[in-house]
């Protein structure tokens, strides 16, 4: 019966098995796959495949057979997934997560429409997340298979652009060969791939396309640098031509000199705009206007902040509205692309770990914001561990219009568990307005090295409390005005905390598994904004034994919950999950000395802040896990 279960192609009053076309790729790659989801889901389906003059995609069922219509090969690969999802209830939340849930209606006609012309993903492998390894090193166990897998999710949730950081540390002789073949594979399913590196800048081991030390010229060096990049057979170079954030630099001919070699090279050359505030640089400036007009520009927001947020505290910034600006009065000049966060690794969110469904309204509301504006939509990604894969995924799908229909925020978690939207709906909009709205996130956030080696004359990056920790602690009565209703706020807020959606009846088992990590991850959160409660209360309060007691109680009940959380890569985890600075650590590439996923694993953040409390160790050098030389690139 295996020869029956399978994709069937109508075409011309013939039905054949779709291995019997020789379509290019995409097509012949994205045939292929539906067919074999299809086998394992004993599923048989007839499609035709419809030339159409416009860039939309339509699905119309008929009576034996589903008409897809689309103007080329990647339109058609891109209708089959929506086939899957519409028609056959497949759906791809994670890398190495396959769901089939019967879709809550019968597919009529289906009609959708790219919101961008590129539409992809940015792995931030400055940090050692998940494919760290597996994209720089070719002997890491699994690690074309893991790139590989990625790249399906990309595909099978219709993206067709991809790019990770590339870092000094790669042995180019290994990596060259083994990246052509994973830059082939992607080529394959549709999926364009770009390299970020840098000209100069020395923080986060970013590759250098001119490094500081070298026998050979620049010229030489740089010619030599793109021609390993080009025969890649990757397309984009993002390229960072600042020195470090706050760190403007004018590289003049050299931004010249860099696009005619990459013109003769066949790549497209790429910047981001970072989230300071041009009149913010402690050295230097940066004014896209001041770009080539070939450069495509990538205007870069962070955390869970959207850009029509009015209220914005990270990187001196007041809002977005510069970010905005740039967008739109860049556009008549040149190319350009939005580039926001799905997380924000350090010292934040998912390395804490807490939970933001903010970022399911604010990448929302951008995308609907900077459609029609930006050709591309970049999402810069930090991870999927702790619930992080459902903000990818959503923007993954919100990246596509489907007439008729209207996205909204919590749409991920109705497609995956049903239940009532209102109340999923509610769930969001409680979080966000918590976090964002009541700025609860500058009480919960652990203070950055940059904050505790000085407070004011250093910039602040994230969201922090209104005067330093050390400073409450020891003057409370200075501060307890400034705090108390604030505190008195989250004391309200966890007293309406709602509980995880309880009114969902039994899942599969598939579907369990994540609705455990996802509950985990809501009430990691929760424990979160207890934890810091009774720990500013204990600063307030000259280390009150009733709220050092307390502190010690929320610690013991998160690290219960924290070991619910699923481990899906395995040998990343082994790799990197280690002590900062022990003896035997191995950490090629990253400037970080801590692995994957140590902090929200241990709570490391949380018992430090135990410890602050407790002892009154209050110096950088307390629980320490940053290296700030190695970060910032001094070696």
């Amino acid at each position: 019966m295996g020869w029956w279960l399978q994709l069937w192609i109508w075409s011309a009053g013939q039905v054949l098995p779709c291995q019997a076309h020789l379509y290019p790729p995409p097509l012949r790659a994205a045939l292929y796959d539906v067919d074999s989801l299809l086998r394992v889901g004993g599923i048989r389906d007839t499609i035709e495949l419809v030339e159409g003059p416009t860039p939309n995609i339509q699905l119309q069922p008929l009576s034996e057979r589903c008409q897809l219509r689309a103007s080329d090969f990647f339109g058609w690969a891109h209708a089959l997934y929506f086939l899957l999802e519409a028609k056959h209830g497949f759906l791809f939340p994670h890398p190495k997560v396959i769901l089939r849930i019967p879709p809550a209606k019968p597919l009529h006609k289906l009609q959708v429409v790219p919101r961008f012309r590129y539409r992809g993903f940015h792995l931030h492998t400055q940090h050692p997340i998940e494919l760290t390894e597996a994209l720089h090193t070719p002997f890491f166990p699994n690690a074309e298979a893991e790139v590989k897998a990625y790249i399906d999710w990309l595909a099978r949730n219709r993206q067709n652009y991809f790019e990770f950081c590339l870092l000094r540390t790669v042995s180019l002789r290994d990596w060259v060969p083994y990246f052509r073949r994973i830059v082939a594979f992607a080529r394959e399913r549709g999926v364009e791939v770009g390299i970020d590196l840098s000209l100069r800048m020395q923080q986060q081991r970013a590759f250098q396309l001119l490094p500081c030390y070298s026998l050979k010229s620049r010229r030489k060096r740089l010619w030599q640098g793109l021609s390993q990049i080009a025969s890649t057979g990757a397309t984009h170079l993002n390229v960072e031509l600042t020195s470090a954030e706050f760190v403007g630099k004018n590289w003049g001919r050299w931004i010249d000199t860099l696009l005619s070699y990459a013109k003769a090279l066949g790549l497209q050359v790429m910047t981001r705009q970072h989230v300071v505030p041009p009149e913010a640089y402690t050295v230097g400036s940066f004014r896209p206007s001041q770009l080539p007009k070939e450069v495509t520009l990538c205007v870069h927001s962070v955390m869970c902040y959207g850009l029509q947020d009015t209220f914005t505290p990270v990187y001196r910034c007041k809002s977005f509205r510069h970010l905005y600006e740039s967008l739109v009065g860049e556009k008549p000049h040149r190319r350009v692309w939005y580039y926001p966060e799905t997380a924000y690794w350090v010292t934040f969110d998912n390395s804490v770990p807490v939970w933001l469904l903010s970022y399911l309204r604010s990448r929302l509301e951008d995308i609907l914001l900077v459609e029609g504006i930006a050709e591309g939509h970049l999402t810069f990604s930090s991870g999927w561990d702790a619930g992080y894969w459902l903000f990818d995924w959503s923007v993954a799908r919100w990246s596509w219009k489907i007439e008729g229909e209207t996205p909204f925020p919590a749409e991920g978690l109705v497609c995956l568990f049903g239940g009532d939207t209102a109340r999923w709906n509610a769930i969001v909009r409680f979080q966000d307005s918590l976090m964002v709205g009541r700025d609860v996130l500058s009480l919960i956030t652990p203070t950055t090295p940059i904050d505790e080696i000085s407070w004011n004359r250093l910039p602040p990056f994230q969201p922090r409390l209104p005067a330093p920790p050390w400073k409450i602690a020891r003057r409370p009565e200075r501060y307890r005005s400034i705090l108390e209703s604030r505190i008195e706020g989250m004391q309200t807020a966890l007293a309406k905390w709602a509980a995880w959606n309880a009114a969902i009846p039994p899942l599969d088992p598939e579907r369990r598994v994540l609705w455990d990590e996802l509950e985990a991850a809501w009430e990691i959160t929760r424990l979160r904004v207890t934890f810091r409660y009774y720990w500013l209360q204990a600063l307030l309060h000259h280390k009150s034994s009733l709220y050092i007691d307390s502190l010690r109680q929320t610690l013991s009940q998160a690290q219960a919950v924290v070991k619910r959380l699923p481990v899906r890569y395995p040998h990343a985890e082994q790799a990197r999950l280690c002590h900062a600075g022990k003896k035997g650590c191995q950490h090629p590439h990253p400037s970080y000395r801590f692995g994957y996923f140590f902090p929200a694993r241990t709570l490391h953040f949380w018992e430090r802040e135990r410890g602050q409390v407790e002892r009154g160790k209050w110096s950088v050098f307390y629980r320490n896990i940053w290296d700030i030389p190695r970060i910032i690139g001094l070696w």
